[in-house]
């Protein structure tokens, strides 16, 4: 007893100097929620794989190969909806030659895959999730993300075996989206503090928006397919811009909940955003 007694004196700067430094880590990690966030990514391929082993583990104990059966059989009825196509009627000249043809064509605009999430914070100023999928499984920036209730965020970096997202609970989420069913194309944001709900910006003040209305994507961003679940209107008020509408917005997706995630390519995003940056700003 009195040698470790006298071990603990004698080394009693070291062990204090690892205190300090390990309680100022903390205070800053809880100080700057920004750097958090910014620390959290560089360190994705570090922790990403401890984090993965993790939730493979629990995945495992939670009936995980019935889930990914599942969720592959969601998959395939998800891509036969209507907004994974651009519909197109056939040219004059076709029609005359295929008596076949007097029905549109569909041409697969989008496609989903899925992962499952293995790190994520919703009480934060800088929220993020993380996922086991990167781009050695055919992920790549700015593919949608949601879930089985609705939209959950957009990728946002993506390393080989892994993939970080900012969900819409973030301050720099921004989609484009529509009230149903009078389809007036606002954005909704997110400003802070409750993971359940968001605001729906730029709605003018005349239009008529009941609460239970739903607000589904606008699919103007090509990034989100039309008519995907965001939330239902929870609340309506005139804003400080008396042009405008207040409008709070009861989030589909249960972020404290989250697990498996769908990803939404689109398949000729690159060429779209071609023909958008030969457009000049006016």
């Amino acid at each position: 007893m009195n040698n470790l007694i006298e071990f603990f004196k004698k080394n009693f700067h070291y062990f204090l100097f690892a205190i300090l430094l390990v309680l100022s880590f903390v205070m800053m990690g809880k100080s700057m929620a920004y750097s958090k966030y910014k620390f959290a990514k560089l360190c994705q391929n570090t922790i990403g794989p401890i984090q993965k082993n993790w939730a493979e583990m629990m995945h495992r104990f939670s009936l995980g190969e019935e889930n990914d059966h599942l969720t592959q059989q969601n998959i395939e009825l998800m891509r036969e909806h209507d907004n994974m196509f651009v519909w197109k009627e056939d040219t004059t000249l076709t029609m005359m030659s295929n008596t076949d043809s007097l029905h549109p064509k569909s041409m697969r605009l989008y496609d989903y895959t899925y992962a499952h999430v293995i790190f994520k914070t919703t009480d934060q100023a800088f929220n993020y999730l993380i996922i086991d999928k990167g781009s050695e499984d055919g992920i790549s920036r700015d593919m949608a993300v949601t879930c089985p209730q609705g939209v959950v965020g957009v990728v946002s970096d993506v390393s080989e075996h892994f993939s970080s997202i900012i969900p819409i609970l973030h301050p720099d989420s921004r989609i484009s989206a529509t009230v149903s069913p009078i389809n007036q194309v606002g954005t909704v944001v997110w400003e802070g503090n409750n993971p359940q709900v968001a605001y729906l910006e730029n709605i003018p003040q005349h239009l008529e928006i009941n609460i239970g209305d739903s607000v589904l994507t606008s699919g103007f961003s090509n990034i989100f397919p039309k008519g995907l679940l965001i939330g239902t209107v929870k609340e309506v008020a005139t804003g400080k811009n008396a042009s405008f509408l207040t409008i709070k917005v009861k989030l589909a997706a249960d972020f404290n909940r989250l697990n498996t995630v769908y990803l939404i390519e689109n398949l000729y995003k690159s060429e779209i955003d071609n023909l958008k940056a030969n457009f000049k700003n006016e």
